[in-house]
């Protein structure tokens, strides 16, 4: 029962500690809520902007097509890493990355569209 409680602290102590990066509005989207705002040929970008704000990034291809990237990370510690001594052997985090890149056409609407939503693991440590 003891290690069942102390489990459960440990639980809530890491969840309290995830730190996010990047555009908030991308936090809550998915695959599904991207394309019911972003219509390919239809959508402008004055529309994009009012829907998930400023990208992260504004770039142009060799082709002169203008690229946005909406980018978004959160990174959650594993219980390993509050654990005396045991953390400076392996500690580590799960890290929730979901990024939008849009390309637009020369009218300004969008050309082509792909979203990711994806959860890597990051290990560190001696043993890492």
């Amino acid at each position: 029962m003891k290690s069942i409680l102390v489990a459960v602290v440990v639980t809530i102590l890491v969840s309290g500690c995830a730190t996010s990066a990047g555009n908030m509005a991308m936090r809550e989207q998915s695959a599904d809520s991207i394309s019911a705002q972003i219509d390919e040929g239809k959508t402008t970008k004055s529309e994009v902007l009012h829907a998930l704000g400023s990208p992260s990034k504004v770039t142009y291809n060799e082709n002169s097509v203008e690229q946005w990237t909406y980018s978004y990370a959160r990174a959650t510690p594993k219980a390993i890493n509050f654990v005396p001594i045991v953390s400076m052997f392996a500690r580590g985090a799960d890290v929730h990355k979901k990024q939008l890149l849009i390309l637009f056409d020369d009218a300004g609407r969008v050309k082509k569209y792909t979203f990711t939503d994806s959860v890597d693991e990051v290990k560190g440590g001696l043993i890492g």
